[in-house]
């Protein structure tokens, strides 16, 4: 069963996105963006948070444990989120958009919203730095 909460209110996660940045989205604390998540025997087996901005939704974060991977928890948060929020779309790597397709989303070349500003941003300033380039999937 798909839950909702704030980021702030769960420490755990908290310092799950810590410890697991820069691969999870910091930003997502600051904001103490919404959070989706599956919990299994009362342990926190997967989550995603979502960014609202004015034109659109972001999601922010996508994490499952490793010991809850490899049971669709991931991709059933992405498919409740994308029936539930309008214009929805998240910035991921190059090597996920494969995954991400199956939940829905496809490569978006726009460059209208802030989340596609934010990913052109990153590409021109770190992805050289970093060794990847980022895209922008929307529903």
């Amino acid at each position: 069963m798909i839950k909702e909460s704030r980021v702030l209110l769960n420490p755990s996660i908290v310092w799950t996105i810590i410890k697991n940045t820069p691969t999870l989205d910091p930003l997502v604390i600051p904001l103490n963006s919404k959070l989706y998540y599956i919990k299994i025997n009362n342990k926190f087996a997967s989550f995603l948070t979502i960014k609202k901005w004015k034109d659109s939704t972001e999601i922010g974060t996508v994490y499952t444990y490793p010991e809850f991977r490899h049971k669709g928890l991931a991709k059933k948060l992405i498919k409740y989120v994308i029936k539930k929020h309008k214009n929805v779309g998240l910035i991921c790597k190059k090597n996920l958009v494969e995954y991400y397709k199956k939940t829905g989303l496809r490569i978006s070349n726009s460059t209208k919203n802030r989340i596609e500003k934010r990913k052109d941003l990153f590409n021109k300033l770190l992805a050289k730095i970093v060794g990847y380039e980022l895209v922008v999937m929307k529903n």
